[in-house]
């Protein structure tokens, strides 16, 4: 059976002389006010996920994919713009430094798509092969503190 959550009766409202042909203002805000406060006392008895705020941790992460689509057609469209622009009169100044602008924002998004592709190989590579890869890096590390405390 399901719990009964609140009891409606709780909530009976004396309409009669709003159901008049012309209520006052007085008797509507007056009904208001009693149907409001009803329903916060009956509000502040039902229990609805008082526990419930420390088990869950909700997070969004957006999709990394979508924003890097978004980001390159950004960029081209920009481009594409900045290629008319200095097919029929040049670019001047501001849009000299736009386009570089973008320019290092690709490169930036292009090293960013790498590195995330190499973590997904790693996350695939198999054990002995990311073992190997740790023991170069271990030594690497430590030849490079060995050099700096010399």
């Amino acid at each position: 059976m399901a719990k009964k959550i609140f009891d409606a009766k709780r909530f009976a409202v004396k309409y009669d002389e709003a159901l008049s042909s012309k209520p006052s203002k007085f008797a509507r805000k007056e009904i208001l006010e009693q149907a409001d406060e009803l329903i916060a006392a009956e509000g502040s008895m039902v229990e609805v996920n008082r526990d419930v705020s420390p088990q869950l941790d909700v997070t969004f992460l957006p999709s990394l994919h979508g924003i890097m689509t978004n980001t390159y057609s950004v960029i081209d469209n920009e481009m594409r713009r900045l290629l008319r622009s200095s097919m029929s009169s040049g670019l001047d100044n501001f849009q000299s430094r736009h386009l570089g602008a973008l320019t290092r924002s690709l490169c930036q998004l292009a090293q960013l798509e790498m590195g995330i592709r190499e973590q997904n190989e790693l996350e695939y590579m198999p054990d002995e092969k990311l073992q190997d890869l740790a023991d170069k890096a271990f030594k690497r590390l430590k030849s490079n503190l060995d050099s700096v405390k010399e």
